[in-house]
């Protein structure tokens, strides 16, 4: 059964370029969400890149390499539009939504053909890659690898991390909640539920980021009305979103690698995998 979950790896990494294609080739629809969901498909493509096989290490490496320029092109855009939507639910006056879908539809017509380009060669790249000597453990023992890391760095108190390390922390459990989520058909009352809870504290710490971002963007702008009201309330809500981030990765972290390893490898022994869509 393993070895099913191994093709699986592969085939669902090979989808991604195409998935990705789909939502650029859109006709309709908001473009600061096209790039939102770009961007997520590349997060969690990058996700599941960090599963590879000692094999296919460096092959695995160069790909996320690419992957995170893709995401970080579309980078500006998307604070622009998270500035904006944090600030029309703090303060509407303050709000530049059209700012935000101006420079949404910039960057998609400025470099929409390059990263379209760059998704087939990637494609082409992938098309290479084989595991038909893998058993599929080489998911477990990098799955383990990624639970310990984001185990590790949560050790410290998510209330008073510094804004560097609480973005390398999410950074890591934005890889766990995908790959959880990759797993999840394995396991669904176990698995599942774990990768809900992963989306939970993503969002948690992402909440936390965002209005760390908006409160850094009305201290160049003090002269705005009421700037000194939300200079007092967003600390406020930055502190509200850790503390519910703490205790999430609290019970999301609890058990040790080696028995989320195992837990793991019981369930891809006994369950086949199934697309999982990344939405």
């Amino acid at each position: 059964m393993t070895r099913r979950w191994a093709r699986h790896w592969l085939r669902s990494c090979r989808e991604f370029p195409a998935r990705a294609l789909a939502v650029l080739d859109r006709r309709e629809g908001d473009p600061g969400r096209t790039i939102h969901e770009f961007r997520r498909l590349m997060k969690a493509w990058r996700a599941l890149l960090k599963l590879a096989p000692a094999e296919l290490a460096e092959e695995g490496k160069a790909v996320r390499g690419a992957i995170g320029d893709l995401r970080r092109g579309f980078g500006i855009a998307r604070d622009t539009a998270v500035v904006a939507k944090v600030l029309s639910a703090l303060c509407p006056d303050h709000a530049s939504e059209d700012d935000a879908q101006d420079a949404a539809v910039a960057l998609l017509a400025e470099q929409g053909d390059a990263v379209r380009d760059e998704l087939r060669r990637l494609s082409a790249e992938m098309a290479r890659w084989s595991v038909s000597d893998e058993t599929g453990d080489f998911l477990v023992r990098a799955f383990r690898r990624s639970y310990r890391l984001a185990r590790r760095h949560g050790r410290r108190d998510p209330r008073r991390m510094d804004a560097e390390h609480l973005h390398e922390w999410r950074s890591m459990i934005v890889d766990l909640s995908y790959q959880l989520s990759f797993f999840a058909p394995a396991d669904p009352a176990g698995l599942g539920q774990q990768a809900k809870a992963a989306e939970r504290l993503r969002s948690r710490l992402g909440n936390a980021i965002d209005l760390g971002m908006v409160r850094a963007h009305l201290a160049e702008r003090p002269a705005l009305d009421g700037v000194d009201a939300l200079a007092q309330e967003i600390p406020r809500k930055i502190a509200k979103q850790r503390r519910k981030a703490a205790k999430l990765a609290k019970r999301l972290l609890a058990r040790r690698p080696r028995r989320a390893g195992a837990d793991l490898r019981e369930a891809m022994e006994h369950r086949p995998p199934r697309r999982t869509s990344f939405g």
